[in-house]
This record gives structure tokens, C-alpha cells and sequence, in this order.
């Protein structure tokens, strides 16, 4: 039957070179990839999903990253240890390397993620393919096994049951006894062959009752509709985080680098966890693109023959339609039939001419003619090349786009996660020295005591001078060395709380070095002339080992 069935509009253009399905060769490389157990034993390599050893050697291969998330971790937290603490300002070149350094890592992983987006894209684009070939197939199953049905039901409720009453009413007494034994095993003839065809029918059907696919197109159309808009989302995250990165470098803000610090521990651990994922998937793939004939055959129904299987995905010329042999005796069986009906025609109105047969006559021959026309569209749907062609779609849609997007995606997961772990360990490193206008003011406080603690000859020089004595009136120091000149306008006057601040200030001195504020002693008195006290009227230092100060170190 194969060889008389014309080819099918749409694929005998096919060209001969690749009527084959051939295992690419990114499939070969995966499928070399070992495979061990749990304890480390190697394994058989053959897509085996239902098989809990095949799978503990997926788990394994996907935990070489989550081994990876946990080193990059623990080296991140040396370094956080390290450095947190570390509060030494830094030159201002020394940070702009990091924030340069910072803004290209940071361009690279949005090209990483860039390249996750075009191998989701590829990768979108080989399941619709799967799908959209599975659909094809499950199509010209449904289709055959519907032919079959009608094919079987037609002979077995309609031609058999007319073939009943016909006999019934040719049981009658006639005349001509010859005629009527003529006639009767015309009929027994036509009946037989109805059996025989109906039994064909139903040898095709038979295999084809428990292969169905539409549950799984179901559910891989759900999974494909969350699996790429979700992917797009996440990785549209990560060009977010990427941004406000850039903006936090080009505007020197803290807060923007201290959230990626925080939100990039999270990208990193995604990351991370994605590769493994999509290692584990990749080599499962390639595995199955090594040779999907064989996956096929080991998931297919009991009822489904292995023969039949492997002649729809080879269709090689070699081979016999496994259906051939009963639709052609379904064909013969109907033929011989119809032939058997048409004795029955010529005789039976003659014999019986009162019985009304022609209704009854016309109505089998009709059926009879319809059961024809459906076995030849039988002899079409059960030729290879439809279904071989919707098998190579499939198979070279996961298998080369499919897989080849699969594989970008794992390349750009793993090159993020370390381009985000870098950025992390930088990220961390830099804000840490970009401090507020506050900090920067402190750190050169901080710098004027220590310049003064590392030349303490000319600080003692600065506070050992005297004050002028010809000032009508003693000039007072405050606690932050500022000389005031209070006269007697009132102006110049302190309020009550500037007096109580001075006084608690003047105590807090005395208790730290005996210090105090600049004044007369309490045995001066106002005289001009003459100058009482310990002192002759000069006035008290800052400190014990004070000189008396000169006019011209206030003016």
C-alpha cells in the first residue's frame, strides 16, 4: 500500500538527505557527559526518566553549581569579614578604579543575561515546535482511530444487521430452489466478508486505542505558558538590579549600592540554583536527542508494537506498512462483498418480489460504498511520511533550537552567577568608603587632632602666651578656644544660659586636666595702678605649663 499511495501535498519535497533524523552534535557532547550514582559509581547514560538511579545522576550533575553558590558564599563572607570593620578612608582614585571597575562587570552580566534572553527565546520557539508536531500527530492518530471506529460500526450496526434481515425474509418457501440456495449463499458470502473486513478494522484500531498525547500537549502548552514569560520576568529583574547598580555608580550613592548588596546575594543564589537546573535539563535532553526512537519505543503502550514505531520514525522504504496486510484484506473483504451484494440484487427481487427489498438492497450497497471510501482514506492516513515528517519536526526542534537555546540559557546563568558575585564582592568594597558630607567632615576633624598631636612643640608654642594687661576689661576664652572681648554695653553681654553652659563647661575642664577658662583670679581687683594676687594681675592659662600670652597673639 505504501508504495501505490500517492505522496501527500507538503512533503514530497523533502529533501532525501534529510528524510533521517541525524543526532546533533552539541546532543553527542552532553550525552558523553558521565554519569554517577550516589556512590560515585558510573551508569548507563540512556534516557531513562522513570529510572531512579537516571535520576539521581541528574541531581548529581545539577549540584556541581549549588556546590559552586555554596564556595562563593563562604568567600564572600571572608571577605565581608574582612572588610566590614575596615573604616580607613581611601584616595579618591582608589574608588574610582572600583566604580570603574564596577560599571564594565556590570555591562558584561547584562550581556550574560542578554544571551539568557535570546536562549529563552530559542528555546520558546523548539517546544512550540514539539507541541505544534505532537498536535499533528496526535491528530492523524485521533484521525485513524475515528476512521476505524466508523469503519467497525457501520459493518457491525448497519450492513450486519441488514444482512440479518435479508436472511430472515430469505428463508421464505419459493419455487425455484436453485435460486434460492444461489441466493443464500451470496448472502452467507456477504457476511462473511463484512466479519472479515470488520476484524481488519479493528486489528488497526486495536493498537492505537491507549496512544494518546493530548494530556501531555495540555500540559506542556500550561508549562510553556508560565516556563517563558516567568524566565523573561526573572531575567528582566536582573537587568533592573543591573541599572540601579549603574545609577548608584554614576551618582556615588550609597543607598543604591548597599540594596544591590542585598538584593545581589539573592541574583547570586538564583543564579546559582538556574545553572544547576538547566545542566541537569541540558544533559537530560541530549541524552533523549541521542536516539528518541528508543525512548519512544520503551514509553509507548503494551498494546502498541515496537514495529509499528519504529516504521513511523524511520519510514524507510525497506519496511512494511505493519498496517498494510489487514487494510489490504479489509479491502479484499469488502471488494468481495459488494460483489456478493450484487448477486444478491439480481436474484433476490426475482425470488421475492412482495418483500419490498429494495430499500433494504439500496441501504447495504450504500454502506457498503462508504466503508470503501474510508478504507482508502485509511490507506492514506496510515502512510509514514505525514507522521515522520511531524516526528523530524519534533525531534529537530528540541533537539537542535531547542536544546542549542537550552544551552545558551545554562552558558548565561552560569556566566551571571559569577558576574554577580564579583559584582557583590566590589559592590560590598566600595560603598563601604563613600560616606556621607558628616563623615568626611569628621575624618578631617579626626585629621586636625592628629596633626596636632603629631607636633605637640607647636600646640604648646599656640598655648603658652600671655594675655594684654591694658584692656579695660578680661577677655574670656570659651571651651572652643574663641576669644570674646565682653565690654560693658549690653550687647556684649551673656544671657542667663549662655552663663550656666560656660559654667558646666568650665567644670567639665577642670576635671579632665585642671584647666580652665581665661579670667582674673579671684584676688584681683579693678585697680589700674596697683595689681593684687598671686598672678600681679596677669591673667590664668590654659594650662599649668602655660606662658603668659601676648597682645598680638588676639589681634
Amino acid at each position: 500500500m505504501q508504495g501505490s499511495t500517492p505522496p501527500i501535498s507538503g512533503y514530497s519535497g523533502y529533501p532525501e538527505d534529510d528524510d533521517q533524523y541525524k543526532v546533533p552534535l552539541i546532543a553527542k557532547l552532553l550525552h558523553a557527559l558521565p554519569h554517577y550514582n550516589i556512590t560515585f559509581h558510573r551508569i548507563n547514560n540512556t534516557f531513562r526518566p522513570s529510572n531512579d538511579v537516571y535520576l539521581e545522576s541528574l541531581g548529581i550533575l545539577g549540584s556541581i553549581p549549588a556546590a559552586l553558590l555554596i564556595v562563593s558564599l563562604f568567600g564572600l563572607l571572608l571577605y565581608l569579614l574582612t572588610r566590614c570593620c575596615d573604616r580607613k578612608p581611601r584616595p579618591a582614585h582608589s574608588i574610582t578604579s572600583l566604580k570603574v571597575t564596577l560599571s564594565i562587570v556590570t555591562v558584561l552580566c547584562c550581556a550574560a543575561i542578554g544571551l539568557g534572553l535570546y536562549g529563552n527565546d530559542d528555546l520558546h520557539n523548539g517546544l512550540l515546535e514539539v507541541l505544534q508536531a505532537g498536535r499533528k500527530v496526535d491528530t492523524a492518530v485521533s484521525s485513524v482511530r475515528n476512521q476505524t471506529f466508523i469503519l467497525e460500526n457501520t459493518l457491525t450496526m448497519k450492513i450486519q444487521q441488514q444482512l440479518t434481515e435479508l436472511e430472515d425474509i430469505f428463508d421464505g418457501k419459493t419455487n425455484n430452489n436453485t435460486a434460492l440456495l444461489q441466493l443464500q449463499s451470496a448472502l452467507a458470502a456477504t457476511k462473511g466478508n463484512v466479519t472479515i473486513a470488520k476484524n481488519a478494522a479493528n486489528d488497526i484500531r486495536r493498537p492505537l486505542v491507549g496512544l494518546t498525547i493530548t494530556d501531555f500537549l495540555s500540559k506542556g502548552d500550561q508549562w510553556e505558558l508560565i516556563r517563558w514569560p516567568g524566565t523573561v520576568a526573572i531575567l528582566a529583574l536582573l537587568l533592573v538590579l543591573c541599572a540601579v547598580l549603574l545609577v548608584g555608580v554614576a551618582r556615588h550613592s550609597r543607598c543604591a549600592l548597599i540594596l544591590f548588596s542585598v538584593c545581589g546575594l539573592l541574583a547570586v543564589t538564583g543564579s546559582w540554583l538556574m545553572s544547576g537546573l538547566y545542566l541537569s535539563t541540558s544533559v537530560a535532553v541530549g541524552d533523549l536527542c541521542n536516539d528518541p526512537a528508543d525512548f519512544l519505543v520503551h514509553q509507548a503502550p503494551n498494546e502498541l508494537p515496537s514495529d509499528i514505531l519504529l516504521y513511523y520514525t524511520q519510514c524507510d522504504v525497506s519496511r512494511s506498512n505493519p498496517f498494510t496486510q489487514r487494510l489490504r484484506e479489509s479491502h479484499n473483504a469488502i471488494n468481495n462483498a459488494r460483489n456478493s451484494m450484487t448477486t444478491v440484487s439480481k436474484i433476490s427481487p426475482v425470488l421475492f418480489k412482495n418483500a419490498g427489498l429494495g430499500p433494504k438492497l439500496g441501504s447495504v450497497n450504500a454502506d457498503i460504498k462508504l466503508c470503501e471510501r474510508i478504507l482508502t482514506q485509511l490507506t492514506a492516513l496510515v502512510d509514514c511520511k505525514a507522521v515522520h515528517y511531524s516526528y523530524l519536526s519534533a525531534t529537530r526542534g528540541l533537539c537542535e533550537g531547542g536544546l542549542l537555546g537550552l544551552v545558551l540559557m545554562l552558558v548565561a546563568s552560569f556566566m551571571a552567577a559569577i558576574l554577580l558575585t564579583v559584582m557583590v564582592w566590589v559592590d560590598s568594597h566600595t560603598w563601604i568608603y563613600i560616606r556621607k558630607r558628616n563623615d568626611y567632615a569628621q575624618v578631617e576633624e579626626q585629621s586636625y587632632v592628629s596633626a596636632h598631636q603629631l607636633h605637640p612643640q607647636n600646640h604648646q608654642n599656640m598655648n603658652t602666651r600671655t594675655l594684654p594687661h591694658q584692656h579695660k576689661g578680661p577677655p574670656v576664652i570659651s571651651g572652643s578656644h574663641t576669644l570674646a572681648h565682653p565690654g560693658r554695653n549690653p550687647k556684649h553681654e551673656m544671657t542667663p544660659q549662655q552663663q550656666a553652659h560656660m559654667h558646666h563647661h568650665h567644670q567639665a575642664m577642670m576635671r579632665q586636666g585642671g584647666t580652665h577658662t581665661l579670667g582674673r583670679l579671684p584676688s584681683h581687683n579693678n585697680s589700674p595702678t596697683h595689681m593684687h594676687g598671686p598672678n600681679n594681675g596677669k591673667y590664668a592659662t590654659l594650662s599649668k605649663h602655660c606662658k603668659t600670652l601676648d597682645a598680638n597673639d588676639f589681634y
